[in-house]
């Protein structure tokens, strides 16, 4: 992997990382790295060990041919309903809580 490519990896998982509104010490915990070692591989100092990128794929949901090739056709994972409401509820804030109570209750009302 050219340094060009690293770079370019490392911005795939950073853009995603910000998109989710994970903190880089908060996703380091989540996949069991230190925040120091995370930074270095999101700031293209470092190359992630297999292990790390599967988890770091896993848990940004994208897939590892997004990360490391950077190809768009099967950038995310395929969810199903639960995954996606566990997604949701693991970022969501009482805001949008109450936001997505209110539009659900008025669907259930329309499908009645």
């Amino acid at each position: 992997m050219t340094s060009t490519e690293l770079k370019e990896m490392a911005i795939r998982i950073k853009n995603r990382r910000k998109d989710l509104r994970f903190t880089q010490e908060q996703f380091a915990e989540i996949i069991g790295i230190s925040a120091s070692s995370y930074t270095r591989i999101e700031n293209a100092f470092q190359k992630p060990s297999l292990d790390t990128l599967i988890k770091i794929s896993q848990n940004l949901r994208i897939s590892l041919d997004y990360i490391v090739l950077g190809s768009e056709k099967e950038k995310f994972y395929l969810l199903d309903r639960v995954d996606l409401m566990e997604a949701f509820l693991a970022f969501a804030d009482k805001e949008k809580l109450l936001h997505t109570i209110s539009v659900l209750d008025k669907f259930i009302k329309i499908m009645e």
